[in-house]
């Protein structure tokens, strides 16, 4: 394969992973309720420890569109409570291969960009660092 055809299939590769990690992010902000996490690029993992929010926000979601009994409650209740920190424990696992691909994605983009923009580009993402930090605070 010829190197401009390599870049054309790579840019399209890139392109598609975005648009795919873009589609997995509003259905997990819209969809799942998770409105907390971190908004912009190649961010977001797992929080310092469980916060529950996702589970209560899940369950109180239940009881109003399932009218659940309160046994029902309890027992789903602790579902939740073990699946949330199943999942807690596979994003810290899988976090820092997360961090390697996002490392990667932004040294990616800053590669297509032009002096003016890579400096833009550098406090977008400053900015969107400085609001995951403030928010895990």
């Amino acid at each position: 394969m010829s190197e401009p055809r390599s870049r054309l299939v790579a840019g399209i590769v890139i392109v598609l992973v975005f648009a795919a990690g873009v589609a997995v992010g509003f259905f997990l902000r819209h969809e799942m309720g998770w409105h907390d996490g971190p908004n912009g690029l190649a961010v977001g993992g797992p929080p310092p420890r469980p916060s529950g929010g996702v589970k209560a926000s899940m369950l109180e979601r239940l009881d109003r569109e399932l009218k659940l009994t309160p046994a029902q409650h309890t027992r789903i209740d602790s579902v939740l409570t073990r699946r949330e920190a199943d999942l807690h424990a596979l994003m810290t696992e899988t976090r820092p291969r997360f961090d390697s691909i996002a490392h990667r994605t932004r040294d990616e983009i800053q590669a297509v960009l032009t002096p003016e923009q890579r400096d833009r580009f550098a406090k977008i993402v400053q900015e969107i660092d400085r609001r995951r930090q403030a928010k895990r605070r």
